[in-house]
C-alpha cells in the first residue's frame, strides 16, 4: 500500500513538473518584438520635405518570419509607388548577438504642417504574408515637426475719419518674410485707393503698423438714421450727442448689428522655407469708430461735428488778440510819457557811446 502511495506521488510530482517545463518553453518561444525608430534624419522633420527614419524590430529570437505595414497618416504620407509593406523572410540572429531587423523608410511630410509631435502606426505580425486586414498588432511612433509657418496678433490702433490705422505683431517663432497686408473684399467695409501695404520682413516679436482708407458698405436705404440722445424718436443728423445701440436694424440687411461689426484683414507672407502663405484675421470694429462724413450706414452712433469746435477756435483766436490790444493801449495811457523818455534817454546814453572823444571836444567847442 505504501510503495502504490509513493508511485502516486513520484507520477503527481512528474506530471506537475512536465506542465510547467512546457509552460515555460512555450513563454520562452513566443513571438514579442520591441519597435522603435533609432534613427531620423533630419530632426526635427521639416515641413514641405522629406524625412529618413529608421524603425528597429529587435528580440526576434522566437519569431518565424516577420511582416510590418508603415501607416502613415497627416501630416506624413508616402510617394505613389512606394510599398509600406516590409516582410523578414527569416530571423536576423546571431549567437551572443542582438537579434534585430531594421527597415528604412523615406516620409513626405506636408506642407502646411506645424510645429509638433506626430503619431505614426507600424502595422505589424508574425509570419511572412502581406495580408494585413485582420490578424495584426499596432505600434504607435512619434515623428517631430518644426513648423516654418507664423502667426500675427492684429489690433486697431487708431482711428481718424476714414483713415484707419492697424497694429501687427509676429507672434510666432519664425520670421514673416515678404509679408503684404491687404483688405480683401467683404460685406461690410471696402479699402478705397491702395487696398495693400508692404511691410517686407517682419521678426518673431517685431510688429509694424498699416494704414488704409475704408469706407462702409452697410447702407440704410433712403438714408442715414441718427436718434437724438434724450429725445425718444427725434430724428436730428445735426446734433452734437447720439446715442449708440448694439440692435439697429438695416432695412436691406435685417441681420447686421452695426456696433458689433468685424473688419477682415488678409496677410501673404513667405516662410522660412520658401512657402507662400496667407492667414485671414477677423478686428471688431465698430462703425461708430468713424466720422460722421464717412458714414453710409444706418443706425445710432457716437457722432461728433466739427463745424462747431472749428468756429469756437476762431473765436478764441479773436478774442486772445483783442485782450492783448486793449491790454497795450491801457499800458501806453498810464506810462506813455515814462516810456518816451526811457526810450529817449536810452538813445542818448547809446550815441554818447557811440560818439568820437573829439567829435564830443569839438562840439563842445562850438557851444561855447
Amino acid at each position: 500500500m505504501k510503495n502504490k502511495l509513493f508511485l502516486l506521488t513520484v507520477l503527481a510530482l512528474s506530471l506537475i513538473f512536465m506542465v510547467t517545463t512546457v509552460n515555460i518553453v512555450s513563454a520562452d518561444t513566443s513571438c514579442n518584438p520591441t519597435i522603435q525608430i533609432v534613427n531620423q534624419d533630419p530632426i526635427p522633420a521639416v515641413p514641405n520635405d522629406y524625412v529618413k527614419v529608421i524603425i528597429e524590430v529587435s528580440n526576434l529570437v522566437n519569431c518565424n518570419k516577420f511582416a510590418v505595414d508603415l501607416n502613415p497618416k497627416y501630416p506624413f504620407s508616402l510617394d505613389p509607388g512606394t510599398d509600406p509593406i516590409q516582410v523578414l523572410e527569416q530571423t536576423p540572429y546571431s549567437l551572443n548577438y542582438k537579434s534585430s531587423w531594421d527597415i528604412p523608410y523615406t516620409i513626405r511630410v506636408a506642407p502646411d504642417a506645424i510645429d509638433g509631435s506626430y503619431g505614426l502606426n507600424l502595422l505589424y505580425h508574425e509570419g511572412n504574408s502581406k495580408d494585413f486586414t485582420t490578424n495584426y498588432a499596432v505600434q504607435a511612433l512619434n515623428l517631430s515637426i518644426v513648423g516654418s509657418q507664423t502667426d500675427f496678433a492684429t489690433v486697431i490702433q487708431g482711428v481718424s475719419g476714414n483713415q484707419v490705422s492697424i497694429g501687427i505683431v509676429n507672434i510666432g517663432k519664425n520670421t514673416a518674410n515678404s509679408l503684404i497686408v491687404s483688405i480683401p473684399q467683404q460685406q461690410n467695409y471696402q479699402a478705397t485707393g491702395t487696398t495693400q501695404q508692404i511691410v517686407g520682413n517682419l521678426n518673431a516679436g517685431d510688429y509694424s503698423i498699416v494704414t488704409f482708407t475704408v469706407n462702409s458698405r452697410i447702407t440704410g436705404g433712403a438714408g442715414r438714421n441718427f436718434t437724438r440722445t434724450g429725445t425718444a424718436g427725434q430724428q436730428n443728423p445735426n446734433s452734437e450727442n447720439f446715442n449708440a445701440s448694439s440692435n439697429i436694424p438695416n432695412p436691406n440687411n435685417p441681420g447686421v448689428n452695426f456696433a458689433n461689426q468685424t473688419i477682415r484683414l488678409q496677410l501673404d507672407y513667405t516662410d522660412g522655407i520658401g512657402v507662400r502663405r496667407s492667414i485671414t484675421k477677423e478686428i471688431p470694429f465698430s462703425l461708430s469708430s468713424f466720422s460722421s462724413g464717412n458714414l453710409t450706414g444706418s443706425g445710432n452712433f457716437s457722432r461728433r461735428t466739427t463745424t462747431a469746435s472749428s468756429g469756437l477756435s476762431i473765436w478764441w483766436y479773436i478774442g486772445g488778440i483783442i485782450v492783448i490790444l486793449v491790454i497795450l493801449y491801457i499800458v501806453y495811457r498810464k506810462y506813455g510819457d515814462n516810456m518816451k523818455h526811457f526810450f529817449k534817454k536810452k538813445h542818448n546814453e547809446k550815441s554818447s557811446r557811440n560818439t568820437p572823444e573829439w567829435v564830443a571836444a569839438e562840439r563842445t567847442h562850438n557851444k561855447k
